[in-house]
Parts: C-alpha cells; structure tokens; sequence
C-alpha cells in the first residue's frame, strides 16, 4: 500500500472555498485523463461569491493561497460533465492550470471488474478537517448494496468532513474504485434531536418576551444566548464524530457516463 500511495498521491488535490479570505468549505479531488473529479455538493454546495483555491501536493502546507485560484463562477464553467448529487453525486472538470503540473492520473475500475469482494482492503487519500497534508485511511470493504438504484461501497474506515470527493483505492491496483461521498456516525438522529430541543427553547424564549432582570442583568437573554452556544456546538460535536463507517459512490456510472472510451 505504501508503495501505490508513493506512486499516486500527487493526484490527489484540495479543493478550498473561501469568502472574505475565510475558508467556508473544503474537500478532496482527483485527476483523471488530465481533469479532475470531485463530488457535485464539493463545487455547488458552497456560496456562489466564494473564491476557490486548488492545492495540490507541492503547495506550501503554512500558506493557505498556495494554489491555483479562480471565482466560484470560473470553476463550475470548466465543468465537463456532472451528476446531480441525489444520484452518483460526482462532477468532471477541465482545469488547464491543474492539467500542466506533472501529478498523477488515475485510472478507473468497476469494483466488479477487478472481482473487489467484501473484506477486501482498501484505502483513500484526501484532506480531512483542516489539514492542509494529505491524509491516508485505510480499512476493508465491509458492504455492497444499492440505494436509489445508485452503486455504494459501504466502508469500514474514517471518513471525515472534508474526504468528500476523495478517491477510493484498491491497493493492489491503485485504481479507483468509488468517490468517497459522506460517512455516518449513528448519532444524527441524537443530534438533530437535541437541536430540535434547543431551537424550541430558543423560539419560546425569544417570542414570549419575558425578562428576567437583576441587577441589570437579563437571565432570559443570558439563556437564549447559551442555548445558541449549545446548538453551534452540536453541529461541530457531529462535524468531527466518526465511528469508522463511510460510503462510496461506484465510479461504474462516471465511466459509463464520460470516460467510457478510456476505461
């Protein structure tokens, strides 16, 4: 496996929104044929005003803005092909600036086609989190199944906020075999349980007009205020919750749907 990731990992690119110089959203990309593939939510999920700066492997790991920059808008108008993300949830696109560097381009399988089997390895590379280093995760195939007749790999392995986009590797091969798509914790329910909770504590505390005052101080903002704290919070508590378990969309339908005469 160290060997193949040796080969292979200046192909693997981050991919950064920024707005007023913030990042507001992140994920991982791949080239292939010259172009790269990331999911769909990766370039549409984030706001339209956003600047987008690709990093690859040589970009500078202290320098943010190392990378290749373009508006928003410039980056989808290089989109070649792309599926919705209710669906295989992937997009193709030309970036000449990415294409002149000397990285690696993937090839692509059908898991099917290199017999990929449940408990067999496999491993993906992407920039979780804040990371600016590439990060590798490794683990087995632990199902196959179909969801709204869409290909997914369901993997054991820790799939975090930002891996969306990232390539799914057989390491014998070093093909790809999906795009990491998402991952699931088993606590979303919890979550968006405690939140309705707190929202709903919010909302009688804020529309009631009741005031708490002593000695100036108002107890009724003082809790609305702590409530909001607590409802931010379970959104980062759930950003970074894993339990080993992610999911992957099957390149089967990229090929079929754009590289069909490569692969």
């Amino acid at each position: 496996m160290a060997d193949i990731l040796q080969k292979v990992q200046s192909g693997v690119v981050h991919i950064i929104h920024m707005v007023n110089e913030e990042r507001v959203s992140s994920g991982t990309g791949f080239m292939v044929e010259g172009l790269l593939v990331t999911n769909d939510h990766v370039a549409y999920t984030p706001p339209t005003d956003s600047v987008v700066v690709i990093r690859t492997i040589n970009s500078s790991s202290s320098v943010l803005l190392d990378g290749i920059s373009m508006t928003n808008h410039d980056f989808l108008t290089r989109t070649k092909t792309a599926s919705d993300e209710r669906n295989y949830d992937y997009i193709v696109l030309d970036i000449p600036e990415l294409s002149k560097q000397k990285l690696y381009n993937f090839e692509l399988s059908n898991y099917s086609d290199l017999g990929k089997r449940i408990g067999d390895d496999i491993f993906f590379l992407g920039y979780p989190f804040e990371h600016f280093n590439l990060v590798c995760h490794s683990g087995i195939i632990s199902s196959f199944y179909k969801s709204k007749n869409i290909d997914v790999i369901q993997v054991n392995a820790s799939v975090n906020h930002s891996n969306s986009g990232g390539p799914l590797i057989a390491p014998k091969t070093g093909k790809v075999i999906g795009i990491i798509t998402r991952k699931a914790t088993g606590l979303t329910q919890g979550f968006e349980s405690f939140r309705s909770i707190l929202k709903e504590n919010i909302e009688i505390l804020s529309n009631s007009g009741a005031r708490m005052v002593v000695d100036s101080l108002d107890f009724a903002q003082g809790i609305i205020v702590s409530q909001n704290q607590m409802l931010g919070m379970t959104y980062e508590l759930e950003r970074s919750a894993n339990v080993g378990i992610g999911y992957a969309f099957s390149v089967k339908e990229l090929i079929n749907d754009y590289f069909f005469e490569k692969f």
